[in-house]
């Protein structure tokens, strides 16, 4: 087993969820589906490779159902994500939008179109790809399968390509307008505590493109790995599809140096996500005075919780003190 995948992987998905009580309080959903999604692939990296440590048998078949396709929709969700955030920020820097109940109400659908029910749609096209059910790795568990063809290239690998671009260009637009009205954003940033102020402005534009340009890393290594050994003729779906209920099971000796490379430098995209996203939103003013709001909180509930006890406490004393008097 690679020891250091479900070590690394746990350590990730706990860091991902330091500021979501920032971005849930603010309802940014495009950052809460960033944290969402990195949290459950960290996790199930993480599972995978203890549960397939020492071998490769078919052991959860539900489970790798449900994970690799989890693991499909990762791909499309984080560009998607970070394509909302620089919308968003483009219209701030722009003064385009209107903070109106109506408006927040519409980005509020949109993002959650967008984080959540846009995988949903690139998880079903994968399946017209999906040569067979899965994979299953030793020392690293359950990955999907894409039939490397020509449909592929469009169905699989252009839309995240495509919507990492689309973020670059909205970030350009929204780092632009920022500079050039940055004193103006800077007076009308402060007015509440949820109101997004010029470092967390930056520091959104700066997760974005750190998102993405990885992003892109990731899908033209995936691409060259799969492309390496030429496409596969299409000739039809049924084709594609004629024995879709078997799984490939590959244990170390039948691994290949290249695939064992392809697997790990796929699991280390996450953690590196994950750690980009911790490094950006976890450290700053808005944070750490987010960190002190859940520690008053805390603090509140253990003195609330005291108190409590104390008063129950004397109220059990009272009435055996009377009723002793009584009795006398």
């Amino acid at each position: 087993m690679q020891s250091e995948i479900p070590v690394v992987s746990f350590i990730c998905a706990a860091l991902v969820l330091v500021p979501l009580p920032c971005h849930l309080r603010a309802r940014n959903i495009a950052t809460v589906s960033i944290i969402a999604w990195l949290f459950v692939v960290n996790v199930i990296y993480a599972i995978d490779a203890i549960v397939w440590s020492n071998n490769s048998r078919i052991i959860a078949p539900v489970w790798c159902d449900i994970t690799s396709t989890l693991i499909t929709g990762v791909h499309i969700a984080l560009p998607a994500a970070c394509l909302c955030i620089c919308i968003h920020l483009e219209q701030i820097a722009s003064f385009s939008q209107v903070a109106t109940p109506v408006a927040k109400r519409r980005r509020i659908i949109f993002e959650s179109l967008m984080c959540f029910g846009l995988p949903l749609v690139y998880i079903a096209l994968h399946f017209i790809v999906q040569s067979h059910r899965f994979d299953v790795f030793e020392g690293f568990g359950c990955r999907p399968t894409t039939f490397t063809s020509i449909p592929a290239i469009f169905l699989v690998w252009i839309p995240p390509l495509f919507l990492s671009l689309a973020t670059l260009v909205h970030a350009g637009l929204s780092w632009r307008h920022f500079l050039c009205r940055g004193i103006q954003f800077a007076r009308c940033g402060y007015g509440s505590p949820l109101s997004l102020t010029s470092s967390h402005y930056i520091r959104l534009v700066v997760i974005s493109v750190a998102e993405v340009v990885w992003v892109l890393i990731v899908i033209s290594v995936e691409m060259r790995f799969k492309l390496s050994s030429g496409l596969e003729p299409w000739t039809s779906l049924s084709d594609v599809h004629k024995d879709f209920s078997r799984v490939l099971t590959f244990g170390v000796q039948d691994t290949s140096r290249s695939t064992i490379s392809s697997l790990l430098f796929s699991w280390i995209a996450t953690p590196i996500e994950s750690l980009l996203f911790f490094a950006l939103f976890a450290s700053g003013n808005d944070a750490v005075a987010g960190y002190k709001r859940c520690g008053n909180w805390i603090k509140h509930c253990f003195s609330s919780r005291q108190e409590f006890d104390s008063s129950s406490m004397e109220s059990h004393k009272t009435p055996m003190c009377s009723t002793i008097t009584f009795n006398e």
